[in-house]
């Protein structure tokens, strides 16, 4: 059975009054984007509570779906037949798909939006419902029903649908501002980019290297997990700033007390990754940190860590448990990527004991007499390299 519309419910925008429009406009945006190959093969009505995708070429009618899915905005999806508001079209549609599908049972629904049309939604069931039973073998079951057919008259023409396919919901990418990732490679970062995203935030991803310490394979790696989440983006492409921590690693090493490495190290990333994210016009820092799990993930390591921080810093993993954020990753085919062992430069250079309620006082003093605010400069510099990812292709950029 070929459906020629798909029918896309906006969900959580249907709340959003004035500013409705704005944000139905960017998630046009992101779907014409994702979208890019099929162009000229589909076109958008745009309604007030709904979007109508129709399919002009029937044979790329699941891959656009399949794409669609991945959209945030979107609350769920349907296939639907476009018909003419005449009621006897829309019967002889029915019993054709209740022939096609043959289920035992059906419920009918119908919801009238275009309040001139003559006959109300219970009326529209009463008239249709006996041409249904008449010309098939099906029976009705209200409560559980194998099928359930709806219609929507609408003010130019009627949609029929038998099946809603669940999709992501959240905000349209872009509506929330563009925060900046800071990925690791690990299992919770491109869980949290997920997340933001699912909130409208655009972002962009920086990830911290220590060549030769961390090889090429660690960086093709972090590549890989950018291009797993593209389709959650809303974009065509994504950028990834790469840095080269090495010269700021090692002068790390003679901090007074070993202990404090990592809480140093990560406030070296806080500041670099203010620089960076401010120089791509991004309004947050990301991260994947969960609470409690690891020794830089205590709230006294994160309140020391986060003093140096200049904007917000975005923590949407923070109250999840390690399982609840390994489903979510496996949901988004990034686990297999993130567990692969290669190492970044955090897990290489985690002192034995490394301190758990670290004091701000004490760091300062870490830090008093290295030359970190020279080799930023030098980094920010000389040491970022940033490349664009679309799909299979990878370059950098100029």
């Amino acid at each position: 059975m070929n459906f020629d519309v798909i029918l896309v419910r906006y969900g959580e925008l249907t709340i959003k009054g004035k500013n409705r429009s704005d944000f139905i406009n960017v998630l046009v945006k992101n779907i014409k984007n994702k979208l890019e190959k099929y162009q000229g093969f589909y076109q958008i009505d745009k309604q007030f509570d709904r979007l109508f995708i129709e399919i002009l070429e029937p044979s790329y009618a699941e891959e656009i779906l399949a794409l669609m899915q991945k959209i945030y905005g979107i609350s769920s999806l349907s296939f639907a037949k476009k018909l003419a508001k005449d009621l006897d079209v829309i019967g002889a549609m029915a019993v054709e798909i209740v022939k096609y599908y043959q289920p035992k049972t059906f419920k009918l629904e119908a919801r009238r939006s275009d309040k001139s049309f003559p006959k109300n939604s219970t009326e529209i069931k009463q008239y249709l419902a006996p041409i249904i039973l008449k010309n098939t073998e099906v029976k009705v079951d209200v409560h559980n029903p194998e099928m359930q057919i709806d219609i929507e008259v609408r003010r130019d023409f009627t949609y029929l649908f038998i099946k809603r396919i669940k999709a992501l919901g959240g905000l349209p990418v872009g509506v929330s501002g563009k925060g900046m990732v800071m990925l690791s490679g690990g299992i919770d970062s491109p869980v949290a980019a997920y997340l933001m995203m699912k909130r409208g935030m655009a972002v962009e991803y920086l990830h911290f290297a220590t060549p030769p310490h961390t090889g090429p394979e660690a960086l093709e790696k972090v590549k890989t997990l950018v291009q797993k989440l593209l389709p959650y983006a809303g974009t065509k492409t994504q950028r990834l700033h790469v840095v080269n921590f090495s010269m700021l690693q090692h002068e790390l090493m003679h901090i007074p007390d070993s202990t404090y490495r990592i809480t140093i190290m990560r406030r070296m990333f806080y500041r670099i990754a203010n620089i960076v994210a401010r120089n791509n016009k991004s309004q947050a820092i990301i991260t994947g940190e969960s609470l409690g799990q690891v020794a830089s993930q205590t709230i006294e390591s994160i309140n020391v860590i986060n003093a140096v921080a200049e904007m917000a810093v975005l923590r949407p993993v923070l109250c999840y448990d390690k399982n609840e954020i390994i489903s979510i990753s496996e949901q988004i085919d990034t686990y297999t990527t993130s567990i692969l062992p290669f190492e970044d430069c955090c897990s290489l250079f985690v002192p034995k004991n490394p301190v758990t309620k670290p004091r701000l006082h004490s760091a300062e003093i870490q830090e008093k007499n290295l030359l970190w605010e020279d080799i930023i400069n030098v980094i920010i510099e000389k040491h970022i390299v940033t490349y664009v990812i679309k799909g299979d292709e990878i370059h950098e950029e100029n």
